[in-house]
């Protein structure tokens, strides 16, 4: 009886080590992730959004309206975190589909243009997106139902 007992509890162990390793290592896994340059125009001229997405898979039983976030640089450096949106045009991730999930990280709008001409305003633009495009990498921390 006793070998029994030792026996369960050993399968039970490595059952439990091997089930925690893997979800574990599913957790660390980074998705490719980027920025887009979106321009746009509100009362005061032109704008410019740096626009970070991630599409996910909802593996899920229940709709996803919101992932967070910590984006890393090619070499895995952490640059930041953030929480996307996922309820594009109000709806929802459901259960086993895929979604695009978006933040807007940085917009830079026409009073900058009226502050320092047209020619800054294209400068800030382009060190910006240059900046920005180093996030390649996002990995998921959390889901919002």
């Amino acid at each position: 009886m006793d070998a029994l007992k030792l026996m369960r509890y050993l399968i039970f162990s490595i059952l439990f080590l091997l089930t925690t390793s893997l979800n574990y290592a599913q957790a660390k896994t980074d998705y490719r992730c980027g920025v887009r340059l979106i321009f746009d125009s509100d009362g005061s001229g032109s704008v410019a959004n740096y626009v970070l997405s991630l599409q996910v898979k909802n593996t899920t039983g229940r709709a996803i309206n919101g992932v967070s976030v910590i984006y890393k640089d090619q070499e895995n450096n952490v640059i930041g975190n953030t929480f996307l949106n996922c309820s594009i045009n109000a709806q929802d991730v459901k259960p086993g589909s895929y979604g695009e999930c978006i933040r807007t990280l940085q917009r830079v709008d026409g009073a900058y243009i009226n502050s320092f001409g047209v020619e800054k305003w294209t400068e800030i633009v382009n060190t910006q997106l240059k900046s920005l495009n180093s996030i390649q990498y996002c990995q998921t921390l959390g889901f919002s139902y």
